[in-house]
């Protein structure tokens, strides 16, 4: 599907996920706003759940297709980091120890916006952007649920104007993201030939970006300054120029685009595991060696533990577990003999 396999969208996976690899590993000035990658996820994200939703016979078959897409890398990248953290809990950063509870509880927690309101610790620090998007999902599910579907960026718009307005400077919400999810969603409105709810859907973005800016809005994961604004409007033109000149990008621009389609399962194990190597591996920032383990090295390897990620897990239990969750009275049968065949396949 185009909004999901597009070589230049993959491209700006690529970067944003390099971006957030490197602001972890890599203590550079220029790496320093590195969170702005997952604000970059979010405008993209939007993107293609305009896609998705458009393309989806209900609202329970645009959700099942959310889960069947994030659960695999999810429940495999969560069981490693967890793994890693039980068997080597003295290289844990203080306050990211995790129990096996935790983990399986977050499996839980994510698709259901923790409904049980249960405290609990994410098996990774990176995982506060899944909990944003899962409040995207939902809001798309629940407006598809109501019949409502072609009025899924307006609706988005309004609410969010509305939640801006009616909340506390002082008080954290995702609501703070939603303009990069409509940003992405104006996009995909767009290429559809719907210019003027695309247009709309920007200046609506645009607005809410900067009142949130202009009555310093307060945001601890990242922080409401205008170098986040220009992020805003630099990334959602890169998503419309990658999405409308795809098909001019050159051969080379396959190699950055793997990066792109792992860039999920790499994004999951990045963080806390590869601050656990640089602890076990007793690396600084004094020498050179330091420099290159932390920029190339870790990196490599993460992507290594990625890339196997979506081709044994990710990329064969997609498809089969989506059928599955949209119909899963009428998919069980035949969920085990496609999850073995797509396996044997990749």
């Amino acid at each position: 599907m185009k909004s999901e396999r597009s070589t230049g969208i993959d491209c700006l996976r690529a970067i944003a996920v390099i971006w957030v690899v490197l602001y972890h590993f890599v203590p550079l000035p220029i790496f320093n706003r590195g969170t702005f990658g997952v604000l970059l996820f979010f405008i993209i994200s939007g993107y293609c759940i305009a896609f998705s939703a458009e393309s989806s016979r209900s609202a329970w078959h645009f959700y099942a297709k959310r889960l069947g897409r994030l659960l695999p890398a999810l429940i495999v990248c969560g069981f490693l980091t967890t793994l890693f953290k039980a068997l080597a809990p003295e290289l844990v950063e203080a306050g990211r120890d995790l129990k096996w509870i935790h983990y399986v509880y977050t499996i839980i927690a994510l698709p259901t916006l923790n409904v049980l309101q249960v405290n609990y610790n994410l098996p990774d620090g990176a995982y506060w952007s899944l909990q944003i998007e899962f409040q995207f999902y939902v809001f798309c599910f629940l407006m598809m649920a109501l019949g409502l579907r072609q009025r899924l960026l307006a609706l988005i718009c309004a609410v969010t104007i509305f939640r801006t307005l009616t909340t506390s400077t002082d008080y954290y919400t995702s609501n703070d993201f939603f303009p990069f999810f409509i940003a992405g969603m104006s996009i995909a409105a767009l290429m559809r030939g719907r210019t003027t709810e695309a247009f709309a859907g920007i200046v609506v973005a645009v607005a809410i970006d900067l009142y949130h800016l202009k009555f310093h809005f307060r945001q601890p994961s990242v922080p409401i300054e205008m170098y986040r604004s220009l992020l805003l409007w630099v990334g959602t033109a890169a998503v419309y120029l990658a999405a409308r000149f795809d098909h001019l990008l050159p051969r080379p621009f396959r190699a950055l685009a793997f990066i792109g389609v792992i860039s999920y399962p790499l994004y999951l194990i990045h963080q806390d595991v590869g601050m656990m190597i640089l602890r076990w591996g007793h690396i600084g920032h004094d020498s050179a060696t330091d420099w290159l383990v932390r920029a190339f090295l870790v990196p490599a390897f993460l992507v290594t533990i990625a890339w196997l990620v979506y081709v044994l897990v990710e990329k064969p239990a997609i498809k089969p577990l989506t059928a599955f969750l949209a119909d899963p009275l009428g998919r069980w049968p035949t969920l085990s003999s496609e999850l073995l065949f797509r396996s044997r396949k990749a």
